[in-house]
């Protein structure tokens, strides 16, 4: 938050002359007063895409021309500055909306480009349809000015974080071809406001119910067993462990379409790290035997098992890349969910594979000696 003032109110006075100024100067002292005031209240991961019934797009971006002479065109977009500046742009009718020209080829070897959209609050742009009757003949109204420009992907360009800036698109370039990469996610301010963050929480929504129902189904079997091995009895405290948190997600979850992407992943970071206690409360002993039993049957190296948690624990969520912390999240859940699903299956937490593929070989020797045997009256 920038803590200086720029703009001051004006100093009314009776019978001072007054200009067009005067009230410009006021209308600025407003305008920058109320965005200092949102802007103390902003949360740092508070801006993006306004939410949308259904996780429909208001963003819309196209590429015109072909080559070195392509334009990127934004007809349309609603959302939030990190700043607290509302922008609210529709230009569909216009047809070429605010745009930008693709880098040259001879300018850079860059291969990927963050499309950003600035606003300049305080620059004031005559628009709308002159009244011809009015004297002197004016456009009616103003709207702040708009620029949209291309910062490297590997640059600390400091535009990307401008406080009136926030980034729209991912504009990439293959030899002389540009193209917008269409799984990027733009910041946002619910998972309700983009199509891939809506889809996101359906399938983290299916997967955690899921996930909770094999958790109760192999507590419960495990329980039932009257005699229980080791590895069953590490199943059954990393297990309840698990349960706890899924347990405390539920009401949250109910909820998770009005929250900001940061706090899903951060829901969902702290069920890792719930995975990592799990495996902290175990002996050295019990948690080798453990990881090799669900390496059985997930097919994941006990290694890996853990780093990929770790991963998730400690990856940094960056609100301008929100897709990578979404696709770590959401393969870890996956990968869980299928483990979990595969233990619940069983007849008892603790049965091995061997176990399960040499009483099919014995009941299919019996039924093929069974059809060898004839009657012979």
């Amino acid at each position: 938050m920038n803590n200086k003032r720029e703009y001051f109110p004006v100093n009314w006075m009776q019978g001072m002359s007054v200009s067009s100024s005067h009230f410009i100067a006021t209308e600025n002292a407003l305008l920058e007063h109320m965005l200092q005031s949102v802007s103390s209240f902003q949360q740092p991961f508070q801006y993006g895409l306004l939410p949308q019934k259904g996780g429909n797009g208001i963003i819309e971006l196209k590429l015109m021309g072909h080559g070195e002479y392509t334009k990127i065109h934004l007809l349309s977009y609603a959302g939030v500055t990190p700043g607290g500046y509302l922008i609210l742009i529709d230009k569909k009718e216009e047809g070429e909306g605010i745009s930008c020209s693709c880098p040259m080829g001879e300018e850079s070897s860059e291969e990927g480009w963050d499309i950003v959209l600035s606003v300049s609050p305080y620059t004031r742009c005559p628009c709308g349809v002159p009244d011809l009757q009015e004297t002197p003949p004016r456009y009616p109204y103003v709207e702040p000015s708009y620029k949209l420009s291309l910062v490297s992907r590997k640059s600390d360009n400091h535009e990307r974080e401008n406080a009136f800036g926030v980034i729209v698109g991912l504009l990439r370039r293959e030899k002389s071809d540009y193209s917008l990469d269409r799984n990027y996610i733009p910041p946002a301010l619910t998972m309700s406001s983009h199509p891939n963050l809506y889809e996101y929480t359906n399938e983290f929504t299916l997967r955690v119910r899921t996930i909770d129902a094999a958790l109760h189904k192999i507590i419960e079997r495990v329980l039932e067993h009257p005699n229980r091995t080791s590895v069953a009895n590490s199943v059954l405290l990393f297990c309840k462990e698990l349960l706890r948190t899924t347990s405390s997600l539920f009401f949250h979850w109910r909820n998770s379409y009005t929250v900001s992407p940061y706090h899903i992943v951060v829901s969902l970071a702290n069920f890792a790290s719930t995975v990592q206690c799990g495996l902290t409360f175990l002996s050295k002993k019990d948690k080798e035997e453990m990881l090799k039993y669900f390496y059985e049957w997930n097919g994941i190296a006990p290694s890996t098992f853990e780093h990929m948690w770790e991963e998730v624990t400690n990856k940094p969520y960056d609100h301008n890349r929100i897709n990578q912390s979404m696709i770590s999240v959401f393969g870890a859940i996956r990968t869980l969910e299928e483990l979990l699903v595969s233990l619940s299956r069983l007849e008892f937490v603790g049965q091995h594979k061997e176990s399960i593929v040499i009483s099919e070989r014995q009941i299919q020797d019996t039924s093929s000696n069974g059809r060898n045997w004839m009657l012979v009256d």
